[in-house]
C-alpha cells in the first residue's frame, strides 16, 4: 500500500517477531531500530512481543529489568516511535509501588504516552501467577480513526473479553505475546477465531527462539476479520508488515453479523 494513496480508512500494521538471545534490554532497542530502518515505508503501528524488554520465563531477568512506565526504556522507546512517526506497543516487566506487572507500553507516533495495559489474568505458564500481581482494566486506545484494544497473550484466549471489546466498536486488537510450542493452538486457531467471530482484525506479536528453557514458536501474525492470515511469520526474527483497510469489517458484519446476533442472545 502506498503511503500517498492511503484513505483515511488503511492503515500499515508491523509486528517485530523478537528472536530470544542473551541481550540487555538496549540492545533490543538498538536491533528493533535497525529493523525498521529496513523498511520504506511508513508504517502506523508497530508491536513488539510480551515481555520484549526481559524476554518471558526467567525470573532473574524479568526482576532485574523491571522499571516503572516513565523509566529509561520507555524514554528510549517513546524516542523511537517519534524518529519513525510511528506508534509502537511493547511488552515490559513493570514495577510500581513494589508491585510487579506483566505489562505492555504504548507511545504514539510522536513519542506521546498512550496507554499502558497490566495484564488481567495471570496464567501458571513460568508462574506468571506468582510472579506479577493481576491488572485491573481492559485497555483501549486511538490512533487516528483506528481505535485498538490491547491484551497480552493469555488474555486473547477469553472470548468474552475480546466480544467486550468489539461491542465498544475496535477494530483492531493487538496482543504481545510469548507463545511456547507447548500451546500451538493459541497461535494457530484462537488468534483466527478471535478475529472472526468478532469480525475485528487481530495483530498476534510472538517470540521465537528460546529462552530459559522454553521454545516459542513464533508465527506472529496479522489476521483479517475473516479470520485469514494478511501476513504471517515463521520461526526466525524479522519484522512482517501487513496492511488493513477498515471497510472490511462493515462488509464482512453485513454477511456474518456475529455482533448484532450476540446482542439478541443476551437481551433474550
Amino acid at each position: 500500500m502506498n503511503s500517498e494513496n492511503r484513505t483515511d480508512s488503511q492503515y500499515s500494521i508491523g509486528i517485530f517477531q523478537y528472536k530470544f538471545r542473551k541481550e540487555t534490554p538496549a540492545d533490543r532497542i538498538e536491533r528493533l531500530d535497525k529493523e525498521i530502518k529496513k523498511i520504506d515505508k511508513k508504517i502506523d503501528l508497530i508491536i513488539c512481543p510480551e515481555l520484549f524488554m526481559s524476554g518471558y520465563g526467567n525470573p532473574e531477568d524479568v526482576k532485574k529489568y523491571a522499571q516503572t512506565f516513565e523509566g529509561p526504556f520507555a524514554k528510549s522507546m517513546s524516542k523511537l516511535a517519534k524518529k519513525f512517526n510511528s506508534a509502537i506497543v511493547y511488552g515490559y516487566p513493570e514495577l510500581q509501588n513494589n508491585n510487579l506487572y506483566n505489562s505492555a507500553l504504548c507511545f504514539d507516533c510522536e513519542g506521546k504516552f498512550l496507554i499502558n495495559h497490566r495484564k488481567t489474568i495471570l496464567p501458571r505458564t513460568a508462574n506468571e501467577n506468582k510472579l506479577f500481581s493481576p491488572g485491573q482494566k481492559n485497555s483501549i486506545f486511538q490512533i487516528a480513526d483506528l481505535k485498538v484494544a490491547l491484551v497480552i497473550c493469555y488474555e486473547l484466549e477469553f472470548p468474552e473479553i475480546i466480544r467486550k471489546a468489539a461491542l465498544d466498536k475496535i477494530s483492531l486488537v493487538v496482543a504481545p505475546t510469548g507463545q511456547s510450542d507447548l500451546w500451538p493452538a493459541a497461535s494457530r486457531y484462537i488468534s483466527r477465531s478471535r478475529a472472526f467471530e468478532n469480525g475485528i482484525f487481530v495483530a498476534y506479536a510472538n517470540s521465537c527462539g528460546e529462552n530459559n528453557g522454553i521454545s516459542f514458536i513464533g508465527e506472529s501474525k496479522i489476521i483479517n476479520p475473516k479470520g485469514l492470515d494478511i501476513i504471517s511469520a515463521k520461526n526466525e526474527e524479522e519484522l512482517i508488515i501487513g496492511d488493513i483497510d477498515l471497510n472490511l469489517i462493515n462488509s464482512v458484519r453485513e454477511k456474518l453479523p456475529y455482533l448484532d446476533d450476540s446482542r439478541e442472545i443476551k437481551n433474550s
